[in-house]
């Protein structure tokens, strides 16, 4: 990796004269050309939306919201303001019954925002038929919001338990209206509660900016599990267990709030966030874990804003942008961070044309309208605007446009079978679903890979001008398809910017084209099938992407439909048995998942992915071969001298475990686990990533439902939810699209890698493996236990035992014959050792010196290293840095 500061464990210098020859680059790369026959769309064309029923014949009265288990696909339950849950079974041809009744408990007065509002699912209902409630009740005569707990009967998974309730919250409400109750479990496995402010109007009960009174005006975050290390709440009147507060809760032992002081034992430590009115809908970003919310305004704004932990959203102090009802907000609320003020993404002015109610929507991550994929999709109730917010690349306003007028939407939901967006209509009780209409405008992508004008011929696959073949060092797993690529930046005047780590950076209108083989009998290329090529293009907003499927006469292939396709391939393995294996066709909004703007959009154009020879016969290499065709722009070429990163395969013997598996890693699991990325990882696979950064070792979870486990426990697979995720298939596999066969050998590697060398790459693990004896012992990094001149951390570095003394790591030189010279030095296993010169030490400028094909390596197993230099002929300086994958 990068050698960084802390990285050295000694400097070795060494003055001697010699000569660096340059090599001159040769001329077979090949002379660039336009690719004028490419008739992809940069930008492809777009539909309008309507809105159309989903289940005709079926009425909820007063429907308000939308529900489905965890991982099932074919039932969804709707929430009826009335009290009543209703489950839709087999969606294809659906069947209503009650799931469960609460008409006679459930308080309703007259014209009002009161009833069942919030219906959340646990996690693992699959194992505990568990499910959450946020409904109005009336207890001791008064009017009260209540949470609770319920579970399905044994024996009959379409009818819950009545008997069954566990009351966790139940709050005296002094209004009829700013209830809000909206209900989901986040990522991490803990329950979030959305709260009005009670009620009235401009806060009149001062409950907007208090976290040491009652349970209004934010959001809650509950441990129903109970878990070891969560903490009880404080007492409170409406607190009546089963469940405890998460021990990392913004508000656990605060002593001040808005820089006046607090009792923390009066502290309602549940809060998450605080500072919202009416929270009128909030769901979680089920690809970045982000949770929006919709928050209903006073007079004059309604607001769509992405909340945090510690967040504060503002209410009574503002109302959106605008100064709110209640003073006493501190001079420097707006600025001082320690406030927590998150002012909000969107919001809009009341009126005719915009609304007067918001409601708060979804992301949109569904298979069949790509040209939504990533967008938040709103409302609101009053006007029926649907609206579609979209953050750009790279910062700035989000984009917002109106799709369609529909009003009377309480809610909205996902359709479990394909992630379409729903919505229910609370006046009316239907349940639509947000569609594309009759209307398209703009370019068409081809419907035949013939019209792309990619290839001369499609049958042979023989590209066209300005369409170039390239190769990687290491390919994504897909159920051992086989692949070719192709890519193309058509203008001559455009060109790539080269990155030693990360995307090379492509104009507009740059093309990558792969197709997908496969043997239909294992290992046997004679019975090979052409199945899909799919295309990448890059426009000024980010990419698109889609796949033609190839017939069976192998002489064109189809445009496959927007939501994707699949089909059943029957393979021959070795022993002659056949097995039915599922091919998926990519839905346009699933090449998006991978290709995501935290990953750059395109995965395969990277140095490390790229640094090979290709299929170009260049004696610098396939980036030599781009650099010299003029890929690159000026002044950000690449240089051919420095040595650059390169990704390994599995099966490479002379690389280290660590080394192959985080070119594993790098390629099946970085484009969403880095910053950023989709799914709010708290892991980082990216090959640049230093090691004891990348939160792999013992690293947490997203989701601590099972507290023991990390995401690499070195030395046991079990715990090592990593290794666990890559094998398994279904709901929570990993990679989670494109795969329905767990990669083999790259699973393999994982698991020797977590058995024998994970330790090895986080510098407290190894210290416990060598110093964690009975004897008390120095395990800092600066210590020496052993008293060889040697600390810890260069021990650790250099892979020598801490507790023994061992010779001295040296950098040596000696005369060759010819008149050159010849340093020496240890090259240990699992490290790379990277040789720096310069021709002065009072002001060093540190050059790296090229190592040949060892340039950029960490070995299998540690070795003498010998470089030859040419005959000195001015006096030079060598140091050495020794760094960790």
């Amino acid at each position: 990796m990068r050698p960084t500061p802390s990285l050295p464990a000694r400097v070795f210098y060494l003055a001697i004269a010699c000569f660096l020859g340059l090599v001159q680059p040769g001329a077979q790369g090949g002379q660039r050309e336009a690719a004028t026959s490419l008739r992809v769309p940069q930008v492809p064309g777009s539909f309008g939306y309507t809105m159309t029923r989903v289940f005709p014949d079926l009425v909820f009265p007063s429907a308000v919201g939308l529900a489905t288990p965890p991982h099932e696909t074919n039932r969804l339950f709707v929430m009826e303001r009335l009290g009543r849950v209703t489950v839709v079974t087999n969606l294809a041809a659906p069947t209503r019954s009650v799931f469960l009744d609460l008409t006679r408990v459930v308080r309703l007065d007259n014209f009002n925002e009161m009833g069942l509002l919030g219906l959340a699912f646990h996690p693992k209902y699959s194992e505990n038929g568990r499910f959450f409630l946020f409904y109005t009740a009336t207890a001791s005569n008064t009017r009260q919001n209540r949470l609770s707990e319920f579970r399905v009967q044994a024996g009959n998974p379409h009818a819950a338990d009545p008997a069954s309730e566990k009351i966790l919250i139940q709050q005296r409400d002094d209004a009829v209206n700013h209830n809000a109750g909206d209900l989901h479990f986040g990522p991490d496995g803990y329950l979030y509660v959305a709260l009005g402010d009670e009620g009235g109007a401009n806060d009149q009960f001062r409950n907007s900016q208090r976290i040491t009174n009652d349970f209004f005006a934010g959001i809650l975050r509950l441990d129903v599990d109970q878990r070891p290390g969560s903490l009880p709440p404080n007492p409170h009147a409406a607190v009546l267990g089963h469940y405890r507060v998460p021990p990392d809760n913004p508000y656990v032992g605060a002593t001040t709030f808005l820089q006046r002081a607090v009792d923390p034992a009066r502290v309602r430590t549940e809060f998450w966030a605080v500072g919202l009115r009416n929270p009128w809908r909030m769901a979680f970003d089920s690809a970045t874990g982000e949770l929006w919310v919709g928050d209903v305004g006073q007079d004059a704004r309604e607001t769509v804003a992405v909340s945090r932990s510690g967040a504060n959203h503002g209410w009574a102090f503002r109302e959106a942008e605008i100064a709110g009802p209640m003073a006493g907000a501190p001079a420097d609320f707006l600025t001082n961070p320690i406030h927590g003020y998150v002012p909000p993404l969107h919001s809009y002015l009341h009126r005719a044309t915009g609304g007067f109610s918001v409601t708060g929507g979804r992301v949109y991550r569904g298979s069949r309208l790509a040209q939504l994929f990533g967008a938040y999709v709103f409302a609101d109730y009053v006007t029926g605007n649907v609206w579609s917010l979209v953050r750009p690349p790279g910062g700035g306003p989000p984009v917002v446009t109106r799709l369609v007028g529909y009003a009377n939407i309480a809610g909205f939901g996902v359709d479990p079978r394909n992630g379409d967006l729903l919505a229910v209509n609370h006046a009316s009780g239907h349940l639509v679903r947000l569609d594309y209409s009759e209307g398209f405008s703009g370019a068409a992508i081809p419907d035949k890979l013939s019209d792309t004008g990619a290839f001369r011929d499609v049958r042979s696959l023989d590209p066209q001008p300005g369409v170039m073949p390239y190769e990687i060092n290491l390919a994504f797993w897909s159920d051992g398809a086989s692949k070719q690529r192709w890519f193309s930046i058509p203008e001559l005047k455009d060109t790539a910017t080269y990155q030693t780590w990360g995307q090379w950076i492509t104009p507009p209108g740059t093309v990558w084209i792969k197709h997908f083989e496969i043997d239909m009998v294992a290992g046997d290329s004679a019975s090979r099938r052409r199945l899909e090529t799919r295309f990448l293009v890059r426009n000024s907003s980010g990419v698109h992407g889609f796949t033609y499927r190839w017939n069976a006469s192998r002489t064109d292939a189809t445009l496959v439909a927007e939501a994707g396709e699949e089909e059943s391939l029957d393979i021959r393995d070795v022993g002659g048995n056949t097995r039915s294996q599922r091919w998926r066709y990519p839905g346009r909004a699933e090449c998006l998942t991978c290709h995501n703007p935290a990953a750059g959009g395109s995965l395969s154009f990277t140095t490390a992915q790229l640094n090979g020879t290709g299929p170009f016969p260049h004696h610098q290499g396939q980036i030599g071969a781009l650099a010299e065709a003029g890929y690159f722009a000026p002044g950000q070429s690449p240089d051919l001298k420095a040595p650059a990163p390169a990704l390994v395969p599995p099966s490479d013997q002379e690389s280290s475990l660590t080394w192959r598996a985080r070119s594993w890693l790098d390629v099946n699991c970085a484009y969403c686990h880095r910053p950023g990325g989709p799914g709010g990882a708290l892991f980082d696979t990216r090959l640049q990533t230093p090691f004891e950064f990348a939160g792999l070792i013992r690293g947490s979870l997203n989701s601590a439902l099972e507290p023991d486990r990390r995401v690499v426990v070195p030395g046991s697979i079990p715990l090592s939810e990593l290794h666990t995720r890559l094998v398994q298939r279904g709901a929570r596999q990993m990679p989670p699209l494109a795969t329905s066969i767990a990669d083999p050998e790259g699973s393999a590697l994982i698991q020797q890698w977590i058995r024998e060398e994970a330790a090895d790459n986080s510098f407290d693990t190894w210290t416990e493996a060598f110093l964690g004896g009975p004897a008390p012992i120095d395990l800092s990094r600066e210590a020496d236990p052993d008293r060889d001149g040697r600390s810890n951390f260069e021990e650790y570095l250099h892979r020598s035992s801490p507790v023994h003394q061992d010779l001295p790591w040296r950098l040596t030189i000696e005369n060759a014959t010819g008149g050159r010279l010849r340093l020496k030095f240890f090259w240990p296993a699992n490290r790379r050792v990277i040789l720096l010169s310069s021709e002065s030490l009072d002001d060093p400028q540190w050059k790296e010196e090229p190592l040949a094909s060892h340039g950029w390596r960490y070995p299998l197993s540690g070795t003498d290293f010998v470089l030859e230099q040419p005959a000195p002929s001015r006096t030079k300086f060598y140091r050495t840095v020794v760094s960790t994958p």
